[in-house]
């Protein structure tokens, strides 16, 4: 019976299995019967039916954003400049009364907010006009005037010195609530009379 070395076999065969799919295989027997396989023609060879190569396709790379990942609830920022990045104040649903629609954000960073950054306000989906330069401290104070009573989304965001986005806290909501002077019930004697109203203080 005819010897087939087996690992000579299977080492041409792995061999011939990197050659391009176009590329035909051939197979015979030598005349000590050793199983043989070549890329080139031979008398009485046998073509060989390679199956197609199996291949991964690897896992789509992640795009990063320009705003880097937002804080979570604990402060701890998932990734970029800063390890922590957070509005401290007010806290996320909190009910603030303000007559003069003035709202105080109070951000805090790990590091301290560099000289080079700015902070400002995302509200509702709008940037905000109010800034604050990075000067090195670790809690920052950010005014936002003119603010309308209702509840309102708020992001604290940080910018480098070309107006990019470098860093966002989480999202939080606030309701602010002021006083308005067409409020049923705002009658008094403090309240300025209207025009064409009498005034009980003067006199006849």
């Amino acid at each position: 019976m005819p010897r087939i070395y087996l690992p000579l076999a299977l080492g041409a065969l792995f061999a011939l299995m990197s050659i391009p799919a176009a590329a035909q295989i051939y197979t015979w027997k030598d005349a000590n019967g050793n199983t043989i396989y070549s890329d080139r023609p031979h008398p009485d060879a046998k073509t060989v039916e390679l199956r197609p190569t199996n291949t991964v396709q690897p896992p789509p790379s992640v795009q990063r954003n320009d705003v880097a990942a937002e804080g979570s609830d604990n402060g701890q920022a998932a990734g970029g400049y800063y390890r922590v990045l957070k509005i401290a104040s007010p806290s996320d649903d909190e009910a603030i009364r303000s007559n003069e629609g003035t709202l105080s954000l109070t951000v805090n960073t790990d590091p301290p907010l560099s000289s080079g950054h700015l902070l400002r306000a995302v509200m509702n989906g709008e940037l905000r006009e109010e800034a604050v330069a990075g000067n090195g401290q670790p809690s920052q104070r950010l005014n936002l005037i003119g603010i309308d009573r209702g509840s309102h989304t708020l992001t604290a965001v940080v910018y480098d010195a070309r107006g990019n986005v470098v860093q966002s806290t989480a999202t939080i909501t606030v309701h602010l609530q002021r006083t308005s002077v067409n409020q049923p019930g705002r009658t008094g004697s403090n309240q300025a009379p209207r025009p064409g109203t009498p005034n009980p203080g003067a006199g006849n």
